[in-house]
């Protein structure tokens, strides 16, 4: 493996960067205190637009302070582009490493502001600011009910649990921050907790995601073993004697440095399937479309999901020593690039179609980690951010346009009504797609790339076979992103009662977005659901999304490949290089980017996307009546059963392990009821018995004997007491009758 060593860099200090995740969680504390003053006092809630004020404005200033601060590390040299504040010790730790040195781990509650958590904070804060904006217009019938304020305080609170995440400047402020967004992603998406759906998709996602957990939590012990410290720049500088020692002996176990990095690896990315929804822990991703569609464009999109890619890239040293786990990642990686992605070819639901489409480009990245570029898989995680929150956010304005409707099959016809609506995700699509110069292109062409070239330079077969699974996924992505902008923009617009072809699904009440069904809309309006018109939502609905809509056509710029380096552009990898250990480029060592690399990329860009776009494009809008699409689900319908109902993943955990671990539970509250338990009571009870013989026995027979040996000795003392009259006569006359008894005596004898 050829590797580009990562460098030792400096760090200024600065007073005011705590600011930049204290104030969303200002925000949310605000907001919060007084909706629950409000309540406790028979008040109305706080109005919506002083909650808009409080959560709107942390955001801009959070994000504006960003802004400064990202701004002052282009000041700095590129190995001491790095701002910190430490603001209190939390807790200190004795110990010692492998080396044999002594520690003392202090564990300060810090900010570590370097090339990467700059680029993750301005994704969290300037998307979130984005989507908060959105939220004031989506959410316009929570405004009436008094549960505005809590949607906001869980918005900015998951902002900031994914700042202290991605600032920390060790990994006991990342678990944190870990584990503080599970829990606003929990509240969040069980938003509509009186709604058994989303209750029900609130408890898996947290449920998964702590399975996720506990494997990170593994590997975070581990490191702690290993290096005897938690700080990330301690973890940089002492890998590398780590790497050269001949055996690691950890709890009695020897083994080479690579097995333990491999075990820390596997461990660590345990964690980053269940916060990044990979195979086999993303089953909750997709059912946490219950929640508003804001929360989808945030936690789904840009920010969430995204923790487990970070965390991989900060410890990327651990993972460039650990070929076994590369290989895991970038085999899971691939395989839920691909898996997901037909699993979005035959849903109807527009929501569960990004959903999974999230999955699989979730899967990319990985795809670009386990390669060994870190840089690109990170840089695809920032152009996902830009096209799928302005997909989903699209799609939620598409959503309120149609009433609240999320089946695409009654949807159509809208590119007209919603102009803004429609450029703004035709962009994000052509993004998606990875069509030039989109953003997705210089992305996710870099990935496929970086992990061919695995198998081109180095020979590695597994390299091969995941750069065919995602080029497949590639494909379908394509595919099933033009058949979402069909069935929503073109054609007639279905829900107004003009369905000639029959292709529209009967109207029912939708739990997913939870707006229909949670006393918002009244039963008797959805006999007028097909007569309502869909027009454009408010500016700011439409702004957001646009501008995300922008930032995905242009955002690609921001890292152009060095092949390309004649389109000009900033290079995102050479940015984050210093922070790094990744691959170097295989033309960095050859003089210049090899032909095969121009013709994959012509292939992507020139034939594989687009011809899957026109495959969707010929089935979905050149046919009206979608006849070749019910040829298709016609002549294969065991195929599409299956791909629709994902498999039956689902249902296969809850047959074989949801299911029997409930029964084991059962079973073990059985066993604790009636044998623990009843061992319990039942000594219980023999001591309450033997208390009673025992009582019986004290009072009876203890007690009894005193009290005869008390009563003797009174009847005794009784007698003695009538002799002892204390009168001189009666003592005379006994005296006289004892020199009687003792004359009489002498005289018989």
């Amino acid at each position: 493996m050829i590797l580009e060593t990562a460098a030792a860099s400096a760090t200024t200090q600065i007073s005011w960067l705590w600011l930049i995740p204290f104030l969303p969680a200002f925000g949310a504390l605000i907001n919060g205190v007084r909706g629950l003053v409000c309540k406790a006092q028979g008040r109305p809630a706080p109005t919506p637009k002083s909650v808009d004020v409080i959560a709107l404005g942390s955001m801009g200033i959070a994000f504006i302070l960003t802004v400064v601060a990202f701004a002052k590390l282009f000041t700095l040299a590129p190995n001491a582009r790095s701002l910190s504040q430490n603001l209190w010790t939390w807790f200190d730790l004795g110990g010692a490493n492998v080396l044999g040195g002594l520690t003392q781990t202090r564990i300060v509650w810090g900010y570590k502001f370097d090339a990467l958590s700059a680029c993750m904070t301005l994704l969290v804060t300037g998307v979130g600011f984005l989507i908060h904006l959105f939220s004031t217009g989506y959410m316009a019938e929570e405004r009436h009910d008094g549960q505005y304020y809590r949607f906001m305080c869980y918005l900015n609170l998951f902002v900031f649990s994914m700042l202290n995440l991605v600032l920390g400047a060790n990994i006991m402020m990342m678990f944190l921050g870990w584990e503080g967004v599970g829990l606003c992603s929990y509240l969040l998406i069980g938003f509509y907790f009186d709604l058994n759906s989303a209750a029900v998709a609130g408890k898996k996602a947290f449920v998964t995601n702590r399975i996720g957990d506990f494997g990170f939590m593994i590997g975070f012990f581990l490191l702690f073993m290993l290096y005897g410290t938690l700080d990330f720049d301690t973890f940089m500088g002492m890998t590398r004697a780590l790497v050269n020692q001949p055996s690691i002996t950890l709890f009695g176990i020897t083994h080479a440095p690579t097995w333990w990095f491999n075990l820390i690896g596997c461990c660590l990315f345990v964690g980053a399937c269940g916060k990044s929804a990979q195979i086999p822990l993303y089953v909750w991703l997709p059912d946490a479309m219950a929640g508003p569609t804001p929360v989808s464009a945030l936690i789904h999109a840009a920010t969430m999901v995204t923790s487990g890619l970070y965390m991989i890239t900060r410890l990327n040293f651990i993972y460039v020593n650990a070929p076994l786990a590369l290989s895991v990642v970038l085999f899971v990686g691939a395989l839920t690039a691909l898996v997901a992605a037909s699993m979005g070819l035959a849903q109807y639901d527009i929501k569960k179609v990004l959903a999974y489409s999230t999955v699989s480009q979730l899967g990319f990245m990985f795809m670009g980690m386990g390669a060994g570029a870190f840089s690109a898989g990170m840089f695809h995680v920032f152009t996902h951010a830009f096209f799928k929150a302005a997909l989903f956010l699209g799609s939620g304005s598409v959503i309120m346009a149609c009433h609240h409707e999320q089946d695409m099959r009654n949807m159509g016809g809208l590119r007209k009504k919603m102009p803004w609506t429609y450029a703004s995700m035709g962009i994000a699509t052509l993004a998606i797609a990875g069509i030039f110069p989109f953003s997705g292109f210089f992305s996710k062409d870099e990935i496929l790339w970086k992990v061919f070239e695995g198998w081109y330079a180095e020979g590695h077969t597994l390299n091969l076979i995941a750069w065919i699974m995602g080029m497949i996924g590639a494909f379908m992505t394509a595919f099933y992103m033009t058949r979402l902008m069909v069935m929503t923009f073109f054609g007639e617009y279905r829900g107004a009662g003009h369905d000639p072809h029959h292709l529209c699904k009967p109207v029912e009440v939708h739990h997913h977005d939870a707006h229909a069904a949670h006393g918002h809309d009244d039963p008797a309006d959805h006999d007028e659901v097909h007569g309502h018109e869909p027009h454009e939502v408010p500016w700011n609905m439409w702004l957001p999304v646009a501008i995300l809509g922008l930032l995905a056509l242009v955002g690609g710029f921001l890292n152009i490949p060095h092949s390309l380096h004649w389109i000009g552009g900033a290079h995102f990898s050479e940015w984050i290089g210093p922070l790094l250990y990744q691959k170097a480029a295989v033309h960095a060592h050859q003089g210049g980017a090899p032909a095969i690399e121009y013709i994959l990329m012509g292939w992507a860009t020139i034939i594989w996307a687009p011809g899957a776009m026109l495959l969707a494009w010929w089935i979905y809008k050149m046919d009206p009546t979608w006849s070749r699409a019910k040829a298709f689900v016609g002549a294969f319908p065991n195929l599409f059963r299956w791909v629709h109902n994902k498999y039956y993943v689902d249902e296969f955990y809850e047959a074989a392990i949801i299911g029997p671990c409930k029964q084991l539970g059962a079973q073990l509250w059985a066993f604790d009821a009636w044998a623990v338990d009843g061992c319990v009571n039942g000594a219980a009870r023999l001591t309450l018995v033997i208390s009673h013989i025992s009582f019986w026995f004290d009072s009876k027979i203890v007690d009894g004997l005193v009290n005869l040996v008390a009563w003797i000795l009174q009847a005794f003392s009784g007698l003695f007491r009538t002799l002892q009259s204390g009168r001189v006569q009666h003592y005379a006359f006994v005296m006289f009758l004892g020199f009687l008894v003792f004359a009489l005596w002498k005289f018989l004898v």
